[in-house]
């Protein structure tokens, strides 16, 4: 009997040891190297600080890089299109990688937007959506630039927030769908103020408009592979890019947008992932893709 106890005993603490080895080549990995290093796209993400705000107006994203400091911060604000809404934007576009791929010194700011031509412009004041802000972080306001980027059916929230004085960019990410002459006397308002039109479904806008204001526009034919761009399109005050990516690969792929946050008047911060080249990783974990169509 004392064998046959003894016997089990032994058999027992084999197969422990076993599960402990077999938990531990899991955890290093299959070939015992340890964990997948994490990419510096990532670290950069997990190190920022992110807020989910709840508001009378709908969810707020707010994502403020490591290092992140008042002094020279733009403020961007970032209004999703039709078809989704801030959730599933800021998943399945993965809008903080995407922030934390441009590496600037920025706080950045997701309010949730118009889903559909039917619904209500969630936020008509911007100012009133800053002060939000600021209350429910307690973050350091920005000292810099304040910068609003719409998408496609974002273009009626842009409306609405040209009445802000203190509005100084506007990156229209194909989102100009008429009322060109709107966009034109805005940027006619004051001398300090930037255009960045980027034109795919809405050439026949973007192109009246550039021919309207052909003596101030710099104009890219595409985004250049490499994402390096003369000064002038840098200090250009009205910027039009003629996208060689689809309406939405525009906002979701990781080109586009990290690339238009790069050209802003904002510092690098050093240990931002600034290095890395533009695009995001092929991924599984994002939700279903938002549905396609125009506004």
């Amino acid at each position: 009997m004392n064998r046959a106890r003894a016997a089990v005993a032994t058999a027992l603490a084999a197969a422990l040891a076993g599960a402990v080895a077999v938990s531990v080549a899991d955890d290093a990995g299959v070939d015992g190297g340890g964990p997948a290093a994490r990419t510096p796209l990532e670290l950069a993400v997990a190190a920022g600080q992110t807020w989910r705000l709840e508001t009378a107006n709908g969810p707020v994203y707010v994502w403020a890089p490591a290092g992140y400091h008042a002094d020279g911060a733009a403020t961007v604000i970032y209004a999703h299109g039709y078809y989704t809404d801030v959730d599933k934007a800021w998943v399945n576009h993965r809008l903080a990688q995407q922030f934390a791929l441009s590496g600037i010194n920025a706080l950045f700011i997701a309010p949730e937007v118009p889903s559909g031509s039917r619904q209500r412009v969630h936020w008509p004041s911007l100012a009133d959506l800053l002060i939000e802000v600021q209350r429910a972080t307690g973050v350091a306001r920005p000292m810099g630039a304040t910068v609003a980027i719409g998408h496609s059916g974002a273009y009626r929230v842009m409306l609405a927030w040209m009445d802000y004085p203190a509005l100084d960019i506007i990156v229209a990410m194909d989102a100009m769908y008429g009322e060109v002459e709107t966009w034109s006397d805005w940027l006619a308002g004051s001398p300090a103020r930037r255009l960045i039109n980027i034109g795919d479904d809405t050439v026949r806008w973007t192109e009246e408009l550039a021919r309207e204001l052909a003596g101030e526009v710099v104009t890219l034919d595409r985004f250049p592979d490499d994402g390096v761009v003369p000064a002038a399109v840098r200090t250009a005050r009205v910027l039009y890019v003629r996208s060689q990516f689809g309406h939405m690969p525009m906002v979701t792929e990781g080109i586009a947008l990290p690339f238009v946050l790069r050209l802003l008047p904002a510092e690098i911060l050093p240990d931002a992932p600034w290095r890395e080249p533009l695009g995001l990783p092929p991924t599984l974990d994002a939700g279903p893709p938002d549905t396609v169509s125009q506004p």
